[in-house]
């Protein structure tokens, strides 16, 4: 009975180890299994951890890129903006020196100014102090032109830098055409100031009237001069 006992004993202990045994096995495996996993999975997220970190890098960069590519264009706009304010300046002046010299038609308000002989001559006196000379016509232009005048025609013939203007008898010849009096000169520009310049006590309306020169002097809302012909 002792013996059988003994045995009884010794194969529960047996037992109870081979459990313990089974038991610390089975756990150990399990450990294993989940740090292969843990290490697994760490590695995944690493990579996806860099993989994040380069995207940001790129992404930064281009963006950098981007803000570079932005501000060249609007340095080029600018630049491009300012050359074509210069190239439209340009063209302007290019324009106005053309209507000047004649090469252009031009058109605008103005004025004009009719100048005719004196109607009445008395017989005692030399008929040419009572017709409109030259100097007249002369006098007249230079003041418009002070005035600021753009353009001026002497009966729908326009006056150039380089016109000739001489009395021929009781006709006025301009570059080589005569017109017989009254003589209308128009002029294009500021109303008012070629008016006014004309009008100055003293000025070139008070000397073409003690003169004897019969004066008609108006506004036109539009005056059109054709261009240098040749």
């Amino acid at each position: 009975m002792k013996l059988r006992g003994k045995h009884t004993i010794l194969a529960l202990v047996m037992l109870f180890f081979g459990f313990m045994l089974a038991f610390s096995y089975q756990h150990t495996k399990a450990l294993l299994n989940e740090d292969q996993i843990d290490s697994a999975d760490w590695e995944k997220e690493f990579y996806y951890r860099q993989q994040l970190i380069q995207f940001e890098e790129n992404n930064n960069q281009l963006q950098h890129e981007i803000d570079q590519a932005r501000f060249d264009i609007l340095q080029l706009e600018n630049e491009l903006s300012d050359q074509t304010e210069v190239l439209g300046n340009l063209v302007l002046e290019k324009k106005d020196l053309q209507a000047l010299v004649g090469e252009l038609p031009v058109e605008g308000p103005g004025i004009f100014v009719s100048l005719k002989d004196s109607a009445f001559i008395p017989t005692e006196e030399n008929v040419n102090q009572y017709i409109v000379h030259d100097r007249h016509i002369h006098m007249l232009i230079n003041e418009l032109y002070s005035a600021g005048a753009e353009a001026i025609a002497i009966n729908g013939q326009r006056i150039f830098h380089d016109s000739h203007i001489v009395c021929i008898g009781p006709v006025i010849a301009i570059d080589g055409n005569q017109y017989p009096a009254p003589f209308v000169i128009e002029a294009i520009g500021n109303q008012e100031t070629l008016q006014e310049s004309l009008e100055l006590s003293g000025g070139v309306i008070d000397i073409l009237v003690n003169d004897q020169i019969e004066i008609e002097i108006g506004k036109k809302s539009n005056i059109q001069m054709n261009a240098r012909m040749g």
